[in-house]
């Protein structure tokens, strides 16, 4: 009897710890505590980084990269000039950020939105004095980001239809 007893009180001394180091750890941002080899680690949800879950996966992004964008028209592949890009949050959904060109006769800005961790899609691009139509999406990390889509243009009462790819890195 007195090895059940013992049994149970040590079970509760095992639970009342295990729910103490887990409260210790204070994650953020709705992730959930989780014991792991008797440690307290937050499970983060989407968009979210860090050991508390505290860090907006968007704002390890943020940042100037280089590259070279490629557009393709009927089937040729222009590769255009070496541009250096800049990626920045934009507004306070956690999920969207904008890129631009940091050359000022380049006011084409893209507007996106993440996914996930790690992929986004163009929701909205601003280019000054053009009537162009883009479309895409892409994939980031915090050392590069590609964009792929398509750019489509009434010229002559007909539409033409590009695609191009942008690489860069930090």
């Amino acid at each position: 009897m007195i090895k059940i007893y013992l049994g149970c009180l040590l079970m509760l001394v095992m639970v009342l710890g295990s729910c103490k180091k887990c409260n210790e750890k204070d994650c953020m941002n709705g992730a959930s505590c989780n014991l792991i080899n008797n440690e307290a680690v937050c499970a983060c949800k989407v968009l979210y980084q860090g050991d508390r879950c505290d860090i907006e996966t968007r704002a390890i992004f943020v940042g100037i990269y280089n590259g070279t964008p490629i557009v393709t028209v009927n089937g040729i592949g222009l590769q255009g000039v070496s541009t250096e890009y800049s990626l920045e949050k934009n507004g306070e959904d956690i999920s969207n950020f904008k890129i631009s060109s940091t050359d000022p006769s380049d006011s084409t800005k893209y507007f996106c939105k993440l996914t996930s961790d790690t992929d986004f899609v163009i929701e909205n691009v601003v280019v000054a004095g053009d009537d162009k139509t883009i479309s895409g999406s892409g994939t980031i990390s915090p050392t590069n980001f590609r964009i792929s889509g398509t750019i489509s243009q009434i010229q002559n009462e007909q539409t033409e239809f590009r695609t191009f790819v942008i690489s860069a890195s930090k």
